[in-house]
């Protein structure tokens, strides 16, 4: 293995640095759909099977079913056993066929489940050293926990992670850390590859490389990146293929976590790339309205390369492990690809509920689940698949017990299921998006106009914001406990925090905000939705976002006067600049009478924030911190200390409103596309 000053050595030595990400010509995205079976001209094929954005989902999700115009069935989808054993049957299969195969992850397996908030990085590298990986890349949530416990995982487990455009040389918590890589290069022994440390070592055999790419942008995403440096996608991409193919590596794989549309983008400036396998934007590629999750572009589009000769597939596998991804890429003698062919597969169990609240004493029995099974199995890119029996063993016992155990006593209940999206009009939604989000808005509002939040803020708050990327999961149909709000719905640590913003800084947030979520496969976490404000926003032909807002006041809707101040609550992660709400930072880089708010023994403790600076790294990139009054950081993490106060107040909102979701709640976002 190659020493991780070596590996971030060669870079420094190729000389990757940041630029600007140029638009892209206008060449066709081509839907990779052609049968290679018995084609003459492959010379070998090489099968690869991806996850990404498992986000700890180790258990299956709720999912609803389209079985006959509007009949639906509710179920449970995907969790890892599932993956495991869809994995080994496509490795089987790949081996039976004399193909070798490749299993990676696009990353961000980190976060988004009660398991992960108990056990953190350690059931990350138990279950995910148990599927038997090739490599990963390094996603935006694996710092979500910090640098310490990164490089803890980046050690542990039995997979390269990857990422050729981060440079680890000045972060010491990180620079000794060899597992954490710009790529591996890989040996064809039979029908699985060997991870070799130099191209000597290939022997003969046919070679192959992997690198990864981080999002450059890390830096507004992530709290904490401590002296790590991102360097640009494309320069970084371009200068390791060439690296790559100067050593005499012949095929070259890019994992990334960047997201589709940067996928495609690296695909169409980037000569080289054979395959982009990725992550970060959740795509699940193909048509799977049937499942109430949508229709995304084609599985395995092919990207011609700016050379005009070289053509890249790009591939993505949705999400929280409910889906997984099978690629077979052909080549013909001179190395060239001739063609793409796969899809995603949904993993779809057995167990059937006429209703949402998926009682066990309502499941299909007899001819009836008969009949629903059989159906299910014709459902395209969808398979019917049984959990692997070792790996929920695993779960049941090691882990299990704990997470039922934190879930604690019930707040409220639901008949339905509460559903949250992103981006108005996707994942089934209207033009008015996530319910859910609307209803956290409301809590962190109503929870900031507390006389105990009073007594520390000193004044009324008049409206809230949260990004739609701080909202985890839907709430689904049945008793709604603490845990579902503080493990799933909001697992983070967000303080909240109140401030005073001009009626200016609010406009040009918005459309800040809304316009970047709008170009196809944009990274949609960064939009808003809000309580105390209604917008009407309007795409325009260029992706950019007109808003009309209304903040309600004096009892009545009120047109947002640009030239008056507003008391604004949101989560101090976004206060901060974070996610692209870059315009908070910039209100507050001089002065502000912001004040953030965490749990002291249960209680509501206040901290002065004087200022935010935003910083750049030696590579142009900027990162933006609090300027606390009298201490370093909010003390997250200690003892009687806690700082879910967005959860808290969600939870606080539910025990006092036991009808809540019996009651039709007033859209506060509207968005036409």
């Amino acid at each position: 293995m190659l020493t991780a000053r070596l590996t971030f050595g060669l870079l420094l030595i190729v000389g990757l640095t940041a630029c600007t990400r140029p638009a892209g010509p206008d060449t066709a995205v081509h839907d990779a759909a052609i049968n290679v079976a018995g084609s003459t001209d492959a010379d070998w094929q090489l099968a690869i099977i991806h996850i990404n954005d498992t986000h700890s989902q180790f258990d299956p999700s709720p999912a609803k079913v389209e079985l006959a115009p509007g009949e639906a069935l509710y179920t449970f989808i995907g969790g890892h056993p599932r993956l495991l054993t869809k994995a080994r049957q496509l490795q089987q299969q790949a081996q039976a066929a004399g193909t070798p195969s490749l299993f990676l992850h696009g990353g961000d397996a980190f976060k988004g489940s009660a398991y992960f908030e108990l056990f953190e990085h350690q059931i990350n590298i138990d279950i995910l050293n148990r599927m038997q990986l090739d490599a990963m890349a390094l996603g935006n949530h694996e710092f979500d926990i910090g640098l310490p416990k990164l490089a803890q995982f980046a050690s542990e487990i039995n997979f390269p992670l990857l990422a050729a455009n981060v440079d680890t040389r000045a972060e010491p918590l990180l620079a000794g850390v060899t597992n954490l890589k710009p790529y591996q290069l890989y040996r064809q022994q039979g029908e699985r590859w060997q991870p070799i440390a130099a191209v000597g070592q290939a022997e003969g055999a046919r070679l192959l490389a992997i690198f990864g790419v981080a999002l450059e942008d890390m830096r507004t995403m992530v709290p904490d990146t401590g002296a790590l440096e991102f360097s640009a996608e494309i320069t970084a991409a371009q200068q390791t293929v060439d690296h790559l193919t100067a050593l005499g590596v012949p095929h070259i794989i890019a994992l990334t976590h960047l997201g589709h549309q940067r996928d495609l983008n690296l695909a169409t400036w980037v000569n080289g790339i054979d395959v982009i396998v990725g992550g970060h934007s959740h795509s699940l590629l193909g048509d799977f309205r049937h499942w109430y999750l949508g229709q995304q572009p084609p599985y395995a589009q092919q990207v011609p390369n700016p050379d005009g000769q070289g053509v890249t597939c790009v591939v993505q596998a949705g999400q929280y492990a409910q889906a997984i991804g099978a690629l077979t890429v052909s080549f013909n003698l001179a190395g060239q690809i001739t063609a793409c062919q796969g899809q995603n597969t949904l993993l779809a169990g057995r167990d059937y509920y006429p209703s949402a609240l998926r009682r066990a004493d309502a499941k299909l029995t007899g001819p009836a689940l008969s009949r629903t099974l059989q159906q299910v199995q014709q459902l395209a890119n969808t398979a019917i698949v049984d959990e692997d029996p070792l790996l929920r063993e695993v779960l049941d016992t090691v882990y299990l017990p704990a997470v039922q155990q934190a879930y604690g006593t019930a707040i409220s209940r639901t008949e339905r299921s509460i559903a949250h999206v992103r981006l108005p009009g996707t994942g089934g939604s209207d033009q008015h998006g996530s319910e859910l989000a609307g209803h956290i808005a409301d809590a962190m509002l109503n929870y900031v106009n507390t006389p105990a939040v009073q007594a520390l803020v000193a004044g009324p708050v008049q409206l809230s914001l949260i990004g739609a990327g701080n909202i985890r999961s839907h709430l689904e149909a049945g008793t709604i406990y603490e845990g579902h709000i503080r493990l799933e719905v909001l697992p983070f640590d967000t303080p909240l925090s109140v401030l005073t913003v001009s009626g200016a800084d609010l406009l040009a947030l918005l459309q800040q905000t809304i316009s970047a979520t709008l170009p196809p496969g944009a990274h949609a976490g960064k939009f808003p939705y809000g309580s105390g404000l209604r917008y009407v926003a309007r795409q325009e032909d260029d992706y950019s976002a007109s808003v009309a807002v209304e903040v309600w006041q004096d009892q009545s809707w009120q047109a947002l006067d640009p030239q008056r101040e507003y008391r604004l609550v949101t989560t101090n992660y976004l206060a901060n600049g974070n996610d692209g709400w870059q315009q908070l930072q910039q209100a507050q880089a001089k002065q502000t009478d912001r004040r953030d708010i965490i749990l002291l023994n249960g209680q509501p403790k206040a901290f002065v924030v004087e200022r935010v600076t935003a910083s750049l790294d030696s590579r142009g990139q900027p990162a933006f911190t609090p300027v606390y009054q009298g201490l370093a950081q909010l003390p997250c993490g200690e003892p009687e200390v806690d700082c879910k106060t967005a959860a808290q107040a969600v939870i606080m909102h539910l025990q006092a409103q036991p009808d809540l979701w019996q009651r039709t709640r007033p859209a506060t976002v509207t968005l036409y596309r």
